[in-house]
């Protein structure tokens, strides 16, 4: 229910905690091993590498989420508001002002205040490109905040007016048209707080190996071996329970079944992303269990619509009808899942047009629609806005993600159906963190594979993220029809008004179709048998306070 929980009064606030070590890098427990974690260490197994410990900059929120905490949190495994740094949080009467009160007597790890300075800080950096401490709008950053208001501030698009602080204990968020679901985009693991005094300190190097990340969270950052590992240690003067494991070791392995050989030899106690046929071999295994998790996600198509022949509408019909989604799902997903008509999961389906075009596998139907673009022989280049002709190019993403656990396998099958049709690519990939960058930038000219897992309940998280102005730099789609419902649609203050807004936009997109929609499939997770406590996101930013295993 997307109207809920627009206002929420939590739990008392937590006695203040003891001071931290207050050290840029803080000291390891006693009893370590080769690599500084305790010996009762948490070994994780990561599908990549995180681009920065920076939650407000960062591709990796699973790991920032101990580090660095959000305002609100979701009650665990679940989208349901609860308290976090702030105890609570409400409205004025039309919801374009939001006032929060913040919990007392927290540390950041630098053994400096959490405050509603602090939280000022942390938002004006994200929102604000000419702040002094802010990000730059110039596609170096993870661009998070455009995706969720909109615009940064001051930006026609963006529902972002400011932030001020009341008093020690209370700041006042203030937008620019009515948004009920306000708290739901704070909650978003992207909003976590950084002592400001850390992030001054380290300027540029904040977030990266060499200083790491400074919140206030029941982790704290040791060491980052960079491509190897990174290391985390018990915050022992956090506010709330504190963590069951004294360290945790985050391992980088690209590979999904080097991944699951590392579970299976004892070498990791969880990990993500594997592929779905490991859920058989998990299955059998007497030391593993696989860790349920609903779809909260969607894989998709980017096509980048600034360059000839993607601007024109039944170019991209043409590639989603040339697609056999069904296939896809089958050999690559086990099955499980489901086919995608639209952006929205199964869990915001009620937001979802009641007819909507399917682009079922069809490569006849594809056939035509190319010749009636022009195109009847197909096509091998796209023309960029220069008028330079280069050759089309196929961008697969580097690393395994829920929406796309083998990217390259399915990226050569979706390449062989397009050549069924006259389309040729040329497969190509690069290192994560620059992937990201050009694609945030507007520089992939091709198709693109992308995926989203959802940062909240509320169907804008799907749709005005990838198809909102603020995403408009990235692949060139415009039409303010479509934002200005999807803006009307997050303003509404019914049920039922929200529905048909949301509905009526779903129509739009669907027939321009900017972004090709695969499927939504639940990520395979899976553990030791002998651990505990682990109880995933669906916005994969969960805590891991609450895991422990016996070593």
């Amino acid at each position: 229910m997307p109207l809920l929980l627009a206002a929420c009064v939590g739990a008392p606030a937590a006695q203040a905690p003891t001071a931290s070590q207050g050290t840029e890098t803080p000291k390891a427990p006693e009893a370590t091993t080769g690599n500084g974690a305790s010996d009762q260490f948490l070994a994780y197994g990561y599908s990549g590498e995180p681009s920065s410990l920076d939650s407000m900059n960062t591709n990796g929120i699973v790991i920032t989420s101990q580090i660095e905490e959000t305002l609100i949190n979701f009650k665990p495994g679940t989208l349901e508001l609860a308290p976090g740094l702030a105890e609570k949080w409400t409205p004025n009467a039309d919801s374009t002002e939001w006032t929060f009160t913040l919990r007392t007597g927290i540390k950041f790890h630098d053994d400096t205040d959490f405050n509603a300075d602090a939280v000022v800080f942390n938002f004006l950096r994200i929102s604000d490109p000419s702040y002094e401490f802010g990000f730059r709008k110039d596609g170096n950053t993870f661009a998070i905040f455009p995706y969720i208001f909109g615009g940064f501030v001051g930006e026609p698009s963006s529902l972002w007016k400011g932030i001020e602080k009341v008093d020690d204990q209370t700041v006042k968020f203030t937008l620019t048209r009515p948004t009920p679901l306000f708290p739901n985009y704070i909650a978003a693991p992207y909003f976590g707080i950084s002592s400001p005094d850390a992030v001054k300190k380290a300027g540029a190097k904040y977030g990266t190996p060499e200083f790491g990340g400074v919140g206030t969270g029941p982790f704290k950052f040791l060491e980052w071996q960079a491509g190897q590992s990174l290391t985390l240690v018990r915050f022992d003067g956090y506010w709330g329970d504190k963590a069951k494991m004294p360290s945790v070791v985050v391992r980088f392995i690209k590979d999904a079944p080097e991944r699951l050989a590392e579970l299976q030899a004892g070498a990791i106690d969880l990990t993500t992303d594997l592929a779905p046929d490991a859920r058989d071999t998990i299955t059998n295994d007497a030391d593993l269990a696989l860790t349920p998790l609903e779809a909260f996600n969607i894989a998709f198509l980017s096509l980048n619509i600034n360059n000839k022949p993607f601007d024109n509408p039944k170019v991209r019909q043409a590639i989603a009808y040339a697609i056999d989604k069904q296939a896809i799902l089958d050999s690559f997903y086990g099955g499980i899942g489901t086919v995608a008509d639209d952006f929205l999961p199964d869990s915001l389906g009620w937001a979802r047009p009641a007819k909507l075009e399917a682009y079922a596998y069809n490569p006849e139907k594809a056939k035509a629609l190319l010749a009636e673009a022009g195109y009847a022989d197909g096509f091998s280049t796209v023309v960029l806005t220069d008028t330079t002709e280069v050759p089309l190019e196929f961008w697969y993403i580097p690393v395994s993600r829920p929406y796309f656990p083998t990217p390259k396998p399915i990226a050569e099958a979706i390449a062989t159906y397009l050549a069924d049709v006259g389309i040729k690519v040329e497969l190509k990939t690069e290192d994560w963190g620059v992937y990201l960058k050009n694609w945030n930038a507007g520089t992939k000219n091709g198709i693109v594979q992308l995926g989203w897992t959802g940062d909240y309940g509320d169907p804008n998280n799907f749709l005005a993220s990838q198809f909102g102005a603020g995403s408009a730099t990235q692949a060139g789609y415009k039409n303010e029809a479509a934002w200005k419902l999807l803006d009307e649609a997050g303003a509404a203050k019914t049920l039922d008004e929200s529905t048909q807004l949301f509905q009526q936009a779903g129509v739009i997109i669907n027939q321009d179709l900017p972004r090709i929609p695969i499927v939504h499939a639940p990520p395979v997770y899976a553990q030791k048998k002998a651990l505990t406590g682990w109880v995933p996101s669906p916005t994969s930013g969960e805590s891991w306070a609450t895991i422990f295993i016996q070593k």
